[in-house]
């Protein structure tokens, strides 16, 4: 008798083959030391079997009487597992025996790993064999797949999620982009069909691309690498739409759902309860990986609703149809997007899907609104954190509000409402959204005016002075015309802001004084916050260093009281920058320095480099030229990912000296040496630099310590387990910890790193902590 039965499918993986999934590999190795059945759960397609094939090739020396693995595919009924297990263990059939405790009798003593694949359509089945045969033998081991856990005690649950694909909007080599397990399954599979294909710079955008709009599914890129023998990859990503149509020539000796996607995702479908139907298709109304909130507020209405929701969430979670993801301690569930494609496809143009459509919009239309009322006060981090996470949800929310011309104010309302997203670092995109929206309704309105300062502000943070001035004119009629004191405020805020920024010191004295009274007159917070740091600004470009501190610390103060942080680090910026006119330049540098930290925490990439150039300056004047370049450099960066350099004549002028003086202290050689090793910086080390770090000399560059050591043991076990796709429950009790120490640890992780995600952690702690642990 064989060893071991290997699977039917040939697209199963050898074990040299596991683009990235060494990890699983290892967690399966190390669960079966303390358990005795292991199930790898996962959306259909996602390589559970091709896992699980692995996991049998590699655990097989471990097992005395074999490994052998058992394909239930094509299985159609739960009473008869027992008979088809036996059958692929070469049992013959007994006439006064049944085949379950044949089955009993011959795992009975044996040292043996029993594999079985593709259980969740005979769960019942499987569930009763295999709690039998682990009461019976002491020795037997049970690794199973399904899209679904068995439930049985004593179970661990291994999750298999999609391969890691590229993230958008960051430059990489090619090199680089191979790393990608996604990416390298694609190429790989693509060699097979086609040796002349291969990935160059001209096809890097595609690749990416087309990686992720497959979600990093192996089956999806499996399909997809086939069309690459006849498509070049530009014009398969331009198919990738019809996916369902466009992957259908799958493997033909595979089992039959994995034929083709469609014929996969229907088999996921027809698992689902009716409830878990409705929700899966109510969920498309979705873009990207919603919370509980907004997934109650869209999908909750008759007759679907309550608890009666709640039950067929967990459903979709536990068939793997729904991936939670923990962010920040907020639970949030992701569909695929294949699966997205799938149910739009069965309910687009269905009433049930044009009031969930409905409510979705008016979900992020309103949530929106209130984040930017109550932005000024507690959770602030938190507020921009969201609307980085919820961004694909609020852009599907907003093209929604363009297509009825009855809620152009609406989204004239959304796209101010998002402000403070787009000047923390997304202003191009900050200046599409407001002029799409300007675009829809020309009707003099409140919504307009506020939509008009706000993209007054997004165009001189941008440079675009014409263009501020005239959203600002026409604001200032509108705010004329409808006398709202609220909007006229504004409206001076930016007018002050613009004019200082044009150089018209006198015009922007004015404007700020007509908009602290107007902001104070109505408690508003925002409008005061924003005035007061602006006029604590311009009081000390022109010398008045005590106007300067009045109005920072007033602004401090209100900071403290509303329990804000982004005012406060702006007054702080401001207040650091006049200690260095004055040459206090401890002071500054300790200024500087609290307002750096609390930027960090937001991501805030226009007022870091603000603060960065600052810490530049007072570097030099310190006697640092050399870290005075280097943040320069950073400063630099920050500034190019950002298309602008929102400096105006008042700072401009100031920091080209200071890049002359350290040019001249240097010699030019050296100071682009070090200027350039500061744009190169990885996010972790200029925080380093800039909180007190030494300058690096340039051989200190070559060896420059890799970001991975600037984290603790713990927190790089910890993202060791966030590249293995693991929550922070899970992490915690890996590592005995609460989940309140993981999320914390994790915190520290995206801090120390400039990470935004736990995404981005976990796909770089796959790459760099390999062999650390």
């Amino acid at each position: 008798m064989s060893r071991h039965a290997v699977p039917s499918r040939p697209s199963a993986s050898p074990p040299t083959d596991l683009f990235g999934r060494e990890r699983e590999l290892a967690t399966a190795r190390d669960l079966f030391s303390s358990s005795r059945l292991v199930t790898l759960t996962g959306p259909g397609g996602v390589g559970k079997t091709s896992l699980a094939a692995a996991m049998a090739t590699n655990l097989e020396r471990a097992f005395r009487d074999g490994v052998w693995f058992v394909e239930l595919g094509a299985q159609r009924s739960p009473d008869t597992i027992a008979e088809t297990v036996a059958t692929n263990l070469g049992l013959s059939a007994a006439p006064t025996m049944d085949a379950e405790e044949q089955l009993r009798r011959h795992t009975a003593g044996r040292s043996m790993l029993l594999v079985l694949d593709n259980c969740e359509h005979v769960l019942p089945g499987c569930q009763r064999l295999v709690s039998a045969l682990l009461t019976a033998s002491g020795e037997l081991r049970v690794l199973t797949t399904s899209r679904e856990p068995l439930g049985i005690r004593g179970e661990r649950v291994i999750v298999v999620r999609p391969l890691p694909v590229p993230p958008k909007d960051r430059d990489i080599t090619v090199d680089e982009l191979r790393d990608y397990p996604a990416v390298a399954m694609l190429e790989a599979r693509a060699k097979a069909v086609n040796d002349q294909f291969e990935i160059t710079e001209h096809e890097m955008s595609s690749v990416a691309e087309l990686v992720a709009r497959l979600d990093g599914m192996p089956l999806a890129i499996e399909l997809a690498a086939a069309r690459l023998r006849s498509l070049p990859v530009n014009e398969l990503l331009d198919r990738v739409n019809d996916r369902f149509a466009l992957l259908n020539r799958g493997d033909p000796t595979a089992t039959p759902h994995h034929h083709s996607l469609d014929a996969l995702v229907r088999w996921s479908y027809d698992l689902c309860s009716p409830e878990e139907q409705l929700l899966w298709a109510r969920l498309a109304a979705f873009s990207g990986s919603p919370d509980l909130a907004g997934i109650q507020a869209v999908c909750g209405f008759p007759p679907l609703e309550g608890t009666e929701l709640l039950d067929a969430l967990d459903g979709l979670v536990s068939k793997s149809v729904l991936l939670p993801e923990l962010t920040r301690g907020e639970m949030r569930y992701r569909l695929l997007e294949t699966l997205r494609e799938f149910a739009l496809e069965r309910a687009r143009g269905s009433e049930d899907y044009v009031h969930a459509r409905n409510a979705h919009v008016e979900h992020y239309r309103a949530w929106a609104t209130q984040t930017a009322k109550n932005f000024f006060g507690l959770g602030q981090a938190d507020s921009l954190q969201r609307l980085e996470s919820d961004f694909t949800n609020l852009e599907l929310a907003f093209n929604g509000l363009l297509r009825d011309p009855d809620r152009s104010r609406d989204a004239l309302e959304l796209a101010s409402s998002l402000r403070f997203y787009w000047i923390t670092g997304h202003l191009r995109e900050g200046r599409q959204w407001l002029e799409r929206a300007l675009a829809t309704d020309p009707t003099d309105s409140v919504e307009l005016g506020n939509a008009l300062w706000a993209a007054a502000s997004v165009a001189s943070l941008l440079g675009e002075l014409p263009s501020a001035e005239g959203f600002l004119k026409k604001a200032d009629e509108i705010a004329r015309k409808t006398g709202d004191p609220r909007l006229a405020a504004h409206v001076a805020t930016w007018t002050g802001q613009y004019a200082m920024t044009s150089g018209d010191i006198q015009a922007a004295r004015e404007a700020f004084d007509v908009a602290r009274a107007g902001h104070t007159a109505l408690s508003d917070a925002e409008g005061l916050m924003m005035t007061l740091f602006l006029l604590g600004f311009l009081r000390s470009a022109l010398g008045d260093h005590q106007g300067t501190s009045e109005a920072c610390l007033e602004a401090v103060v209100r900071s403290e009281s509303l329990g804000e942080t982004w005012g406060r680090s702006y007054a702080l910026w401001v207040l650091a920058f006049d200690a260095w006119t004055r040459q206090d330049l401890a002071v500054a540098g300790e200024l500087a320095e609290q307002s750096l930290e609390l930027k960090l925490g937001f991501r805030d990439d226009l007022g870091t480099a603000l603060v960065v150039n600052l810490m530049a300056a007072i570097a030099l004047d310190n006697g640092d030229p050399k870290k005075a370049a280097q943040l320069l450099g950073v400063a630099s960066a920050l500034w190019t990912s950002l298309e602008t350099e929102a400096l105006g004549p008042l700072l401009g002028a100031r920091y080209e000296a200071i890049t002359r003086a350290a040019q001249d202290r240097l010699g030019e050689s050296t100071f682009q040496r070090l200027h350039e090793s500061g744009r190169r910086l990885e996010p972790g080390r200029r925080r380093s630099l800039a909180l007190g770090g030494a300058a690096a000399t340039c051989s200190d560059q070559e060896g420059a310590v890799p970001a991975s050591d600037l984290l603790t043991p713990r927190e790089r076990e910890v993202a060791s387990l966030l590249a293995e796709g693991l929550s922070n429950r899970s992490i915690a009790t890996k590592l005995v910890l609460s989940p309140r120490t993981v999320e914390v640890h994790v915190q520290h992780i995206l801090t120390k790193l400039g990470f935004r995600s736990r995404t981005e952690a976990g796909v770089w702690a796959a790459q760099a902590l390999e062999g650390k642990k």
